[in-house]
């Protein structure tokens, strides 16, 4: 009763403390341009089918949800918002098998306490109806991708990634979830050992937030 539950967007008390939005909200945050994501990553022969749910707008809603959920200790909004996230995946014809979080570095991990991908996953595995799983692992630390340009992002995840041990993705249909796509970069990367272990993987973040 102290601390009620508030819409990111509006403040209105919301019903459930995990949601993010109340549903006025969440019906009027901008969508993601669906062929700018796709341009983002077509180039790259690891990534099939690419979806971002919503525009990633400064100062606005959107980056406050995408905030909550990565800095602002609040991991339980990652299943409801991965749900929705799922529901947009699968409306754009997307259909998997697997659902897998991009990693994050141990120190990173250690530091935040949980890693806001596997949230989404979660709720995006819910969704679709499929199993979620930790397919990746981190091969080494990399520097905030924020300051960095495209190309910096590039070189700064490349080699990053590695299938976990045991992993047995051989022609299995795999989603891969981050929570912002802005490059592409960090999908491309973490994609690419998939791919090369025999794995169709498309790939699905929360929000774009252009290059």
């Amino acid at each position: 009763m102290a601390y009620p539950a508030l819409c990111l967007g509006c403040e209105a008390r919301l019903p459930d403390p995990v949601d993010a939005l109340c549903a006025t909200c969440l019906r009027g945050l901008p969508r993601a341009d669906a062929e700018a994501v796709t341009r983002l990553l077509a180039h790259d022969p690891a990534v099939g089918a690419a979806v971002a749910l919503w525009a990633f707008d400064p100062g606005g809603t959107v980056r406050r949800v995408q905030h909550a959920l990565k800095y602002g200790g609040r991991p339980a909004l990652g299943v409801p918002l991965g749900r929705v996230l799922g529901l947009a995946a699968r409306d754009a014809g997307v259909s998997v098998e697997i659902v897998a979080p991009v990693p994050l570095a141990r120190l990173r991990s250690l530091d935040r306490g949980y890693n806001q991908s596997a949230a989404l996953a979660e709720g995006v595995a819910a969704a679709l109806d499929v199993p979620v799983a930790d397919l990746l692992v981190r091969t080494r630390p990399t520097r905030s991708q924020a300051a960095l340009s495209a190309s910096a992002r590039r070189e700064n995840v490349a080699g990053a990634f590695a299938l976990a041990p045991g992993a047995d993705v051989s022609g299995r249909r795999v989603l891969l979830i981050d929570d912002v796509l802005t490059t592409g970069a960090t999908l491309a990367a973490a994609a690419r050992p998939l791919a090369e272990a025999g794995a169709r993987v498309d790939v699905a973040a929360l929000a774009l937030a252009g290059a």
